[in-house]
C-alpha cells in the first residue's frame, strides 16, 4: 500500500526550501534515535507506538528522518511531529510506503532569525498496527539535521527492535497426599504451590493449630498458632516443620516439583505420622501496654520438668512465641503440668505476672497455651509480709506486703505485753504489690486513742482471709 500526499509539487517546494538548511558534517554528539530501542510486541491487532528521539542537540532548526519497517509484522498508523522544535516549527506531511515512512519539519526565519532547539528531547512520535506478533526491525534512515546557519553536523542514528518472548512451557503440575496422625507430626511441604506459603496460610491448610520451626543460626524454635495474627514465617521447600492437627486425615498437595523431579520423586518429603505424644508446646500470646525502646522476655517454666522457654521481644514487635519441642520425640508436657509464666524487662524486674496453668488434655490437643500479658499486670506467687521502714523509726514508719490474691486486709499492732495497741483496717485489696511508701500500710506511731506511744519494741500482724503474719519493729525518742 502506498500513501501520496494531495500535492506533490507543493511538497517539493516547501522541502526545497527546507533542504536548504539541511547539513551534514562537523560532530556535536547528537544522536537520533529508536525509543525504546527494544519493545515487546502486543498481540496482532494492537497497536505499538515507539517514538524518534534526538539527545544532544545544538541549535537545531529541522529535521528530515524515515523510519523503515517490517511491513509483515507491522503496517503504518499514523506519525506526528513531537514538540522538540520551538513553536511554529513548519512540518511536512509524511510520505508513506509499504515499508517506510519520511516526516519532517523546520522553524520559518523570523525577523530575529531562525528559532532553533537545544538538548533532548522527541522529535516525532509513530504508531503502528501488529499484523503479526514476531521479532522484527524498525530502522532510520536519511536523518538529516539542520541548524539556522549552515553549519555542517554530524549525526549518530541507532535504530529499533520488536521483540516477541518465547512461551515457557509450564511445569507439570504434581498431587501428593499426605496422611498426617492426630497430634502432633513432622512434614516437609513435598510440592512447590502456586502461591508461596506463610505459617498461617500452611496451617490453615492442613487443619494445623500450631506450625514450628527450627532456627538453624539460633538453633531456637520459632512457633506460630492458629489464632495469631499476621501471616508468620515463610514454608520452604527443603525444612521439616513440627504441626499440631488435631483431627488428623488425609491432606491433598497440589505444586510443581522443587527440582525438576520425575513425577515418582516429587513428593521427596512424606509426612512422619507420630502419635501425640506431648513432644512439642508453644506458650504465645501478645504484649500489651508496652513502653517505647524498652526490651522484654517471656520467660515460661515448666514446674514439673524445670524446663524453661524463652523469647524476647520488644514495643516494636509485641507478638511472642516460647517453645518446648524435643526432635526425639521425648514429652516435655503431660496433662497436669503447672506451667509459670513471667514478663520481665531488661533490667530482670518483674513487669507482669507470674501467671500459673494447670495443662489440661485440651491444651495437649492443640499444642499451645495462648496468654497476653499486659506491662504493670505483676501477679505476687505468695502473700508475704515485709519488714517495716524505716526501722527504728520515730514517730512513724510504712509497712510492705504483697497479696497472692485479692483479700479483705488488717493490721494490729501489739505491745510486749501483747495488748492491741493499735488496729488498722485495710480494706479490700486487689492482688499485688503494697512494697512502697503511697501503697504499704501506714502507721503514725499512735495508739487507738490517737495518743503517741512510748518507745520500746512493738509487734505487727498482717491478717487477711486466710493468712496471717507477724514481725517485729523499734520505736526510739
Amino acid at each position: 500500500m502506498k500513501r501520496q500526499i494531495a500535492n506533490p509539487n507543493t511538497f517539493l517546494a516547501i522541502f526545497a526550501v527546507f533542504a536548504l538548511l539541511v547539513v551534514q558534517g562537523m560532530a556535536y554528539g547528537q544522536t537520533v534515535s529508536i525509543d525504546p530501542a527494544s519493545i515487546e510486541s502486543p498481540a496482532a491487532g494492537e497497536q505499538l507506538t515507539v517514538n524518534i528521539n534526538i539527545t544532544g542537540g545544538v541549535g537545531v532548526a529541522g529535521y528530515q528522518v524515515t523510519m523503515t519497517f517490517d511491513p509483515t509484522a507491522l503496517s503504518y498508523v499514523s506519525i506526528a511531529n513531537g514538540d522538540y522544535l520551538p513553536a511554529g516549527a513548519f512540518a511536512t506531511a509524511p510520505v508513506v510506503t509499504d515499508t517506510s515512512v519520511t516526516i519532517g519539519a523546520a522553524g520559518l526565519p523570523t525577523a530575529s532569525g531562525v528559532p532553533t532547539a537545544d538538548g533532548d528531547g522527541t522529535l516525532a512520535t509513530a504508531t503502528f498496527s501488529v499484523v503479526e506478533a514476531k521479532d522484527s526491525a524498525i530502522g532510520l534512515s536519511n536523518v538529516l539535521i539542520s541548524n539556522a546557519t549552515a553549519t555542517p553536523q554530524d549525526v549518530t542514528v541507532q535504530g529499533g527492535t520488536v521483540t516477541v518472548p518465547a512461551p515457557v512451557e509450564p511445569e507439570p503440575t504434581y498431587m501428593f497426599e499426605m496422611a498426617l496422625a492426630s497430634g502432633l507430626n513432622m512434614i516437609s511441604l513435598p510440592l512447590m504451590p502456586a502461591e508461596p506459603h506463610t505459617a498461617s496460610s500452611f496451617a490453615e491448610m492442613i487443619g494445623a493449630t500450631v506450625v514450628i520451626r527450627l532456627d538453624t543460626a539460633t538453633q531456637e524454635f520459632v512457633g506460630f498458632t492458629a489464632d495469631q495474627e499476621g501471616d508468620g514465617f515463610a514454608i520452604e521447600g527443603d525444612k521439616g516443620y513440627i504441626v499440631n492437627v488435631p483431627g488428623g486425615g488425609t491432606v491433598t498437595f497440589t505444586g510443581t516439583a522443587w527440582r525438576n523431579a520425575a513425577e515418582e520423586d516429587a513428593a521427596a518429603a512424606p509426612g512422619i505420622q507420630l502419635p501425640s505424644t506431648g513432644w512439642a508446646f508453644v506458650v504465645s500470646g501478645d504484649l500489651l501496654e508496652a513502653e517505647s525502646g524498652v526490651s522484654y522476655t517471656v520467660v515460661a517454666t515448666n514446674h514439673r520438668t524445670g524446663e524453661i522457654a524463652t523469647r524476647q521481644l520488644s514495643s516494636d514487635h509485641k507478638e511472642f512465641n516460647a517453645v518446648w519441642a524435643d526432635l526425639s520425640r521425648k514429652s516435655v508436657i503431660e496433662a497436669g503440668d503447672t506451667l509459670e509464666v513471667t514478663l520481665i524487662d531488661q533490667h530482670d524486674n518483674i513487669v507482669s505476672g507470674p501467671f500459673t496453668h494447670r495443662v489440661g488434655i485440651e491444651d495437649l490437643r492443640k499444642a499451645y497455651l495462648s496468654l497476653p500479658l499486659t506491662v504493670g499486670d505483676v501477679h505476687p506467687a505468695a502473700t508475704i509480709l515485709g519488714q517495716n521502714f524505716p526501722n527504728p523509726f520515730n514517730p512513724e514508719t510504712w509497712i510492705p506486703y504483697q497479696l497472692e490474691k485479692s483479700s479483705d486486709v488488717a493490721l494490729q499492732i501489739y505491745d510486749m505485753s501483747g495488748s492491741i495497741v493499735r488496729t488498722i483496717d485495710l480494706g479490700f485489696k486487689s492482688r499485688g504489690f503494697y512494697m512502697t511508701r503511697s501503697t504499704a500500710a501506714y502507721w503514725d506511731g499512735r495508739n487507738n486513742m490517737g495518743e503517741q506511744v512510748a518507745s520500746g519494741v512493738y509487734f505487727y500482724s498482717l491478717q487477711t482471709t486466710d493468712f496471717s503474719a507477724t514481725r517485729k519493729m523499734l520505736i526510739l525518742k
